[in-house]
């Protein structure tokens, strides 16, 4: 229980944001939600395979604090974009180290964003090393997705609703991505208010996924003894 606790710092922060608009309350929710990843790999040699969690945490933030500064500008935004792309690569070993790729997802999500891409994203973007940098991030964001549907699907015991909250974070991050997409290139921001809600959620609800794992995997050692 007071392992689960802790998760009311980020979640403070991600309320105060949203009634502030304060960057140093935006900044804190990654950066609890990091703490607390950290330490729970510390204490459970079991969640080593966390640093990678702890690692996509630290280049989101670094990618938020790139775009929220200088992302208006060519090379800020391809900066950004590379930043958090090298986020979603740590949470793509995570999920490895812990299941299995689904071929079959992987599949599908690039047929379905490929075509978004092509089809819509490509003509809207005016260079060509943008569109370089923004297929990049959708190949390794359907990766992502891929991956993490395929958490416990190995050799190795992985709770089901630790699972579920990790599935429904990486689903929440692509989903903000999308609305980034769409306000940026196609000029569309029918539901862009969420992006920010979706982006930070994504935050939580992985770290949610790791303190609930911590619980189990505490409650089967307890068994084992």
């Amino acid at each position: 229980m007071r392992y689960t606790a802790l998760l009311l710092l980020p979640l403070a922060t991600f309320v105060g944001y949203f009634v502030t608009d304060s960057f140093l309350l935006r900044s804190l929710t990654t950066l609890f939600c990091l703490a607390i990843v950290l330490v729970l790999g510390l204490r459970r040699p079991k969640l080593a395979a966390a640093g990678w969690v702890i690692a996509a945490f630290a280049f989101s933030f670094a990618g938020d604090y790139v775009l929220g500064h200088w992302g208006g500008a060519f090379e800020g935004f391809v900066c950004g974009v590379g930043l958090f792309l090298l986020a979603h690569l740590g949470y793509v070993v995570y999920s490895l180290r812990c299941g299995r790729m689904q071929w079959w997802l992987l599949a599908l999500l690039v047929v379905v964003f490929g075509a978004y891409f092509v089809l819509l994203l490509r003509p809207a973007i005016g260079d060509d090393v943008t569109r370089l940098a923004v297929l990049a991030y959708i190949l390794v964001s359907c990766l992502s997705m891929a991956a993490a549907v395929g958490i416990g699907k190995s050799f190795e015991a992985y709770d089901r609703f630790a699972r579920g909250l990790y599935i429904a974070g990486i689903f929440s991050l692509l989903f903000s991505d999308l609305l980034i997409a769409q306000k940026r290139f196609l000029h569309d921001g029918t539901l862009y208010a969420l992006m920010m809600p979706t982006y930070f959620l994504s935050q939580l609800l992985v770290t949610a996924a790791l303190l609930r794992l911590h619980c189990w995997l505490k409650g089967r050692d307890k068994e084992q003894m």
